[in-house]
């Protein structure tokens, strides 16, 4: 790494700043750990897709040996008075272990590079914009002008490796490393005195001009085979390849506009094919994501269990805020059952098949509030089931509630149900968390499990819904418990996937018939009518939502947060929700959760 002397903005003072090439040795902070040993490598495949901040470089730790996007302001080399002060033995027995680790790398490199090499798919490795372009469709053509554009408009590329010379009058050497496109060479040096956008030249005056300036240098300095013009005249000509040919036959290749061209586009395909292929194809063989189909609500199917229960409708008027998966698949047998609903949903479209039942459709949930006696809500997560409440147009928008009732259904955490709770109070209002337990199909069955705590009146008034949607009604006592019981057994059920799915993903590596490992475990003890069908969905590949994905990973989120106020440990569940996430990213947010058998596989 070398030291870049560059004039501050702010002032006329010259201020240091390092930058940093590929194989430098540095310290660098995360937040919450001390100033860590590593080095600046090219990021792995997987951190290209990240969001990272402006002035990132990717580092490689040493002990943990682990990768990190972490700002150039939190990076400093490795060598220098700051040393001793950052390296004192009476750290952590991890930083021992790392200081040992760059130590042993400092004396034979060959362990640690391969395995940042094989890390980050060696120094040619494909990325994210290789695979946009293949992605897209865009021809050779538009890649050229792309790229000659792109550095008419920066002119001189100032990335500096090594340490500078004495005496040698340069600013920065350019050089290129192994981030660099394989179809350009950068290797250029410019006076310190010059200015930093050279007026447009051609190839060959730009090579007589930089080897004038080396022979006039009074001391030594690397020169390159070939100088790469800049400026203007380099978008023209669009870039090559440095393959050590000669001016010549560049210029004879560039006498007509067709021919150049033709030049340019060979020696960049050439470049990529020979190159980056392989990781290329890589890159496209990754599983391609549908989205699932959005389902219609069938409101002339009935359940068969639901049909068979002897229900008398209460003679209060029901709001329902939120017809998304659950809620609408509750309306419908709210509807069915003879109960007298009031609905409103964000997406108006939503409310027509209610409508067209009978149901009445509001503008704002303050209006379901004034045309209802009880209100339930049911919305995806906490955020959204505070907004309803809080937010304008909420339920609290009327100070009065002359005690009504609101019952929320959302799967929240308990400190979001004790603060809509104590809002619905002071605006004179009942509140009753009801938790529902279960998928959607078992709510179209009416099969769901209720889990209630708060005011024992609301419950009792509510009997004749909760009939309706569930098999077991249970009143837990305050608020707050019945949401804590919910997110325990919502945790069962995440670890058990998760365990489900690498089972099955392990039998099929043994090329082990997925369909005979369920119909076994249908036999043991084990069986459970939740896991056989989630197992058959993963041996089908079926993952038609039934519980999303993406709240099975929010619910995880909100046990770990109880956990963490309460200094439980909770490690199992921590990596359960960290496949969660990760199956999320690979694009089955909105699949059924049985959809992590997508991760555990590939």
């Amino acid at each position: 790494m070398s030291k870049n002397k560059k004039l501050s903005l702010s002032g006329g003072d010259t201020a240091e700043k390092f930058i940093y090439k590929p194989k430098d040795l540095i310290w660098a902070k995360m937040k919450g750990f001390t100033p860590w040993p590593g080095m600046i490598v090219d990021p792995p495949l997987d951190l290209l897709s990240q969001q990272r901040r402006a002035n990132t470089k990717c580092v490689f730790f040493f002990g943990s040996r682990n990768f990190a996007w972490i700002e150039e302001n939190n990076i400093k080399p490795f060598e220098g008075p700051w040393k001793e002060e950052l390296a004192k033995v009476s750290k952590p027995a991890a930083f021992r272990h790392a200081m040992t680790d760059i130590e042993k790398y400092i004396d034979d490199p060959a362990e640690v590079d391969e395995q940042v090499n094989k890390s980050c798919g060696a120094p040619n490795h494909a990325t994210e914009a290789d695979f946009d372009k293949i992605r897209d469709g865009l021809d050779s053509e538009e890649i050229v002008t792309e790229e000659a554009t792109a550095d008419a408009n920066n002119g001189v590329v100032a990335h500096v490796v090594g340490s500078p010379d004495e005496g040698d009058g340069l600013d920065v050497e350019i050089n290129a490393d192994s981030s660099a496109s394989p179809a350009t060479t950068p290797a250029a040096t410019t006076k310190a005195g010059g200015k930093r956008t050279p007026k447009a030249k051609s190839v060959a005056a730009t090579s007589v001009k930089s080897t004038k300036g080396s022979a006039k240098s009074a001391q030594k300095r690397r020169t390159s085979a070939q100088q790469t013009p800049s400026g203007p005249s380099q978008a023209k000509r669009g870039k090559r390849a440095a393959s050590g040919e000669a001016l010549q036959d560049a210029d004879e290749a560039s006498s007509t506009p067709t021919g150049r061209r033709r030049v340019e586009t060979d020696a960049l395909l050439a470049s990529i094919a020979a190159k980056r292929a392989p990781n290329a194809i890589a890159l496209l063989d990754r599983p391609v994501v549908t989205r699932p189909e959005t389902q219609v609500i069938d409101m002339s199917s009935r359940s068969n269990t639901l049909a068979d229960r002897e229900i008398v409708p209460s003679e209060q008027t029901f709001g329902f805020l939120g017809l998304g998966m659950m809620g609408s698949t509750i309306v419908k047998d709210l509807i069915y059952t003879g109960h007298k609903v009031v609905v409103w949903n964000r997406t108006i479209d939503k409310c027509q098949p209610f409508a067209e039942a009978g149901a009445e459709v509001k503008d704002t949930p303050m209006d379901v509030v004034e045309a209802a006696d009880v209100i339930f809500c049911c919305v995806s997560d906490p955020k959204g089931a505070k907004d309803l409440v809080f937010g304008n147009c909420g339920v609290l928008q009327l100070k009065d509630l002359n005690n009504k009732a609101y019952v929320e259904m959302s799967t929240i955490d308990p400190d979001t149900s004790l603060d809509i709770g104590e809002g619905i109070k002071q605006c004179n209002g009942r509140y009753l968390e009801a938790q529902i337990h279960g998928s959607r199909q078992e709510a179209a069955d009416g099969m769901l499990i209720i889990l209630a705590g708060g005011d024992r009146s609301v419950f009792e008034e509510c009997h004749s819904c909760f009939k309706t949607i569930a098999k077991n009604t249970f009143f837990l006592g305050n608020i707050g418990n019945a949401c804590k019981v919910n997110l325990i057994l919502q945790t069962i059920l995440g670890v058990s996937l998760v365990g489900l799915a690498e089972a099955l993903a392990l039998a099929d590596r043994f090329s082990i018939s997925l369909n005979d490992i369920i119909d076994i475990f249908d036999l043991t003890s084990m069986k459970s009518p939740m896991l056989l069908a989630k197992g058959k969905e993963m041996a089908k590949g079926d993952f038609n939502p039934q519980q999303p994905l993406s709240h099975m990973q929010r619910d995880l989120r909100l046990v770990l947060n109880m956990a963490e106020n309460l200094d439980q440990s909770m490690p199992v569940t921590s990596i359960t929700n960290e496949v969660f996430k990760h199956t999320k990213r690979l694009g089955y947010s909105e699949h059924d959760s049985s959809a992590v058998f997508v991760r555990s596989r590939f």
